[in-house]
Formats: C-alpha cells, structure tokens, sequence
C-alpha cells in the first residue's frame, strides 16, 4: 500500500481494517450458511452472520456525520493532523467496545441484523461498509482530528472528536468479530 504523506497513526487505523477483514473472511470460510446462521440461544445471541450483518450496517452510516465536519475543517484549512489522541472519555468509550465486552448495550433498532443472512452477503457486507471508514482516514491526514468534533450518531446530545470515531470502528468490528469468534466455538461440525 502507497503510504504517500499520510501519517503513521493513520496508517496503522487501516492496517487494524484490513486485519479486521482477514479476521472475518477465515472466520467464515469453512462454515455453512446454516452454521452462519447457527444461533447458541435463539433471540439471546446473535450468529456469526448477525455480528457481521450488525457491523456492516452500523459501520456504513456510523461515520456519516464526522466526514462532513472533516469536510468543512479541511476547507477551513484546520490542520495539520497532530496524532489520535481522544480524551478520557473517548479512549473510555473505545476501551468499552473492546473484546471481551466489559459493556453491554442492546443495537439501536436500524442496526439490528437480519434474522438470517447469506454467507458471501454477510463477508462482503461487512467488506463493503469499510469504505466510508478508508476514505475518512484519507481525508483526515491533512485535519486536526482531536479538535474536529460531530455529535455521536448513537447519542447525538455528546459530541466526540473525530479520533475517538476513527478508533471506534476497530474496536467495534473486533468486539463483535470476537463474539463471532465465540459462537465458532459451539458450533457442531
């Protein structure tokens, strides 16, 4: 991958990405659709499809918001990127996504996954909602992101900066990947 001018911290955000592909794509590869689709306790936990159907959906519309302020501090000239360093609550909120779950919410009803899901569906899903992610890192590396701030799409009365969202979605995808990893583990093969 061409690095170009973009900064270390922000390299290593796609690296986690791309690592967080590779997780789910061996995660799946030897599984049936129904093993995909195998919950432990139905309507308690979700399938390894699940996780990955509630990844894709959240992640494609998580960042929505942070790439218009990124947009506009960008045309404001207000940068340089200096480093991802969120405050404490951020790097709270980031460490909580972290696995195992040290803290369990129920998915806001538009990003509750599909009962049941296609196999090559759920993988390129999950693949397809990283590219609003790639290309917000992308357009970060010339923004301060530690000052630009949007409201939190899940709570939108608190307002996070844009560092705290770019380390979201890889704690998020490895929270749930890690939850798929799990529901593996039971399954009968």
């Amino acid at each position: 991958m061409d690095t170009g001018a973009r900064p270390a911290a922000l390299d290593r955000l796609l690296d986690e990405i791309a690592a967080c592909e590779r997780d789910a794509r061996t995660l799946v590869d030897d599984l049936s659709e129904a093993q995909i689709n195998w919950q432990p306790q139905p309507g308690r936990s979700w399938s390894i499809g699940q996780c990955l159907d509630h990844l894709a959906k959240i992640n494609a519309s998580y960042l929505d918001a942070f790439a218009v302020a990124v947009a506009r501090a960008s045309a404001e000239g207000r940068g340089p990127f200096v480093s991802l360093h969120p405050g404490w609550m951020g790097r709270w909120f980031v460490r909580s996504l972290e696995p195992p779950p040290s803290l369990k919410a129920p998915a806001r009803p538009q990003f509750v996954p599909a009962s049941t899901i296609g196999k090559a569906e759920a993988v390129e899903g999950f693949l397809a909602s990283h590219a609003p992610f790639r290309a917000l890192v992308e357009a970060c590396a010339a923004v301060d992101t530690n000052r630009i701030t949007a409201p939190n799409p899940l709570f939108p009365r608190i307002t996070m900066t844009v560092s705290t969202a770019l380390l979201v979605i890889p704690a998020h995808d490895r929270r749930h990947l890690w939850q798929a990893k799990k529901v593996k583990e039971k399954i009968d093969r």
